[in-house]
């Protein structure tokens, strides 16, 4: 029989990490983009060139990006948590029409959860004072709406899910599925592949999920803090909210794939784009 090389074994890894890593960066240049118009109001900033501005603004996401690729690239595939960019990447058979049939379910699910949001967000109005939703008009808000759109479809959708699911999930599951073997001298239950210590058990996976979901939770509180007092309401309000869809998306990971959590995080908000957009004109 012949050895397994493990030089090929880590190219093929490193070839999937950097296709994910890829279309993360589609999100960090969005992102980037939709920051220089803020970034041209500092005055340290305001004569550099338009190119100048969007590498400045793309250097901390980009560089959170690179851990979270490449611990994620050592860790999922180990308890089989799937990203179909990542096997197209490592030259491994990939399943299209498993991610195509999971679409309608994602699409489903970032609808719902905007719409569970909504609601929610609106009961936390009065305690914590913000209004529910988007309270701009009129055609400058438009303008400030459609100009997020990059950003929400591109970084929310795809960046983040590389950073939260992918880059914390996967990780911590990892983690506490090998402690769990460890410390138990051997199985972490039966796995979802029917052998024992294969695949992380059940508790196991909702314990990283929510984890991944409460770090997704507190990572929107600086961007808030930009614009509103972040009071102890405020902060509770956003991190549960968050956690929510959080929670959500890290179970389509889990179940589906990762590119499934992509299109669902996606869904969320083409809805709140549409329903924004119908507020900012009927108000």
């Amino acid at each position: 029989m012949r050895a397994r090389n493990p030089t090929r074994g880590w190219r093929s890894t490193f070839r999937g990490a950097a296709a994910l890593f890829a279309l993360g960066v589609a999100g960090v240049v969005a992102v980037a983009v939709y920051s220089v118009p803020a970034l041209r109001e500092v005055p340290e900033l305001a004569l550099l060139s338009y190119p100048a501005l969007v590498l400045i603004a793309a250097v901390n996401p980009a560089l959170f990006l690179v851990p979270a690729v490449v611990i994620g690239a050592v860790t999922a595939p180990r308890i089989g948590l799937q990203s179909h960019v990542f096997a197209w990447g490592s030259e491994k058979e990939v399943d299209w029409r498993a991610f195509r049939a999971s679409i309608p379910l994602a699409a489903a699910t970032g609808a719902l959860l905007f719409g569970v949001v909504a609601v929610l967000d609106a009961v936390f109005a009065p305690v914590t004072g913000l209004p529910a939703g988007d309270a701009a008009t009129g055609a400058e808000a438009m303008r400030e709406l459609v100009a997020s759109i990059p950003m929400r479809l591109l970084y929310g959708g795809i960046t983040e899910e590389v950073l939260l699911r992918w880059g914390v999930m996967a990780p911590v599951a990892f983690v506490l599925w090998w402690g769990r073997r460890k410390l138990g001298g051997g199985g972490d239950g039966v796995g979802e592949r029917g052998a024992i210590g294969e695949t992380p058990s059940a508790p196991v996976m909702w314990a990283a999920i929510v984890v991944s979901a409460v770090v997704f939770g507190i990572g929107h509180l600086p961007a808030l803090a930009a614009v509103v007092e972040v009071t102890a309401a405020v902060a509770v309000r956003t991190v549960l909210l968050n956690a929510i869809v959080g929670i959500a998306l890290g179970w389509l990971f889990w179940r589906r794939s990762l590119e499934t959590a992509m299109v669902a995080h996606a869904a969320f908000h083409v809805a709140l784009v549409a329903v924004s957009a119908v507020l900012i004109w009927a108000v």
